[in-house]
């Protein structure tokens, strides 16, 4: 007796949670291509215009996989470094810039941004970035060939 072969189910994906993925963005256009990137490659999105609406979001439920800075949007470091800190596990931060600013990735460090990198590799390798950087249940994956404790703590390079 052979069973008739059924014809593929498609999944319902309304019943599993994305992980949440938290941006600090004021570029309506980059804004929408990231969403899109991002919601295709599985996380849920959430744009905020500032550092205030940061430490909102955050406050608001569990903690996101990743928070993306874009440092266009004159971020508060302090407030954010404190927010992301605040969670358990703290939550990584992706900040991205101009290559030439050299004080804004210094602050970026500083404030606590796991890793900058400029808008040019940021743009190329958006996914790539958060997947190398966001937390799916657990730690940031670490950089290939690194160890997870060194994973994001490369001195940024500026040109």
């Amino acid at each position: 007796m052979t069973v008739p072969p059924q014809e593929p189910q498609p999944v319902d994906r309304s019943e599993v949670a994305r992980p949440a993925i938290v941006i600090l963005n004021q570029d309506l256009f980059f804004g929408v291509r990231l969403r899109q990137a991002l919601l295709a490659d599985g996380w849920e999105p959430r744009i905020v215009p500032g550092a205030e609406a940061l430490a909102a979001a955050l406050a608001d439920g569990p903690a996101p996989a990743l928070v993306i800075v874009d440092m266009a949007a004159a971020p508060d470091w302090p407030l954010i470094e404190e927010t992301t800190s605040r969670t358990v596990p703290p939550t990584p931060v992706l900040a991205f810039g101009p290559h030439k600013d050299v004080q804004g990735f210094r602050a970026a460090k500083a404030g606590g941004a796991t890793r900058v990198v400029s808008n040019g590799d940021f743009h190329r390798d958006m996914t790539g970035f958060v997947r190398r950087y966001a937390r799916r249940g657990g730690e940031p994956e670490p950089e290939a060939g690194r160890t997870p404790d060194q994973a994001g703590v490369a001195e940024n390079t500026v040109s």
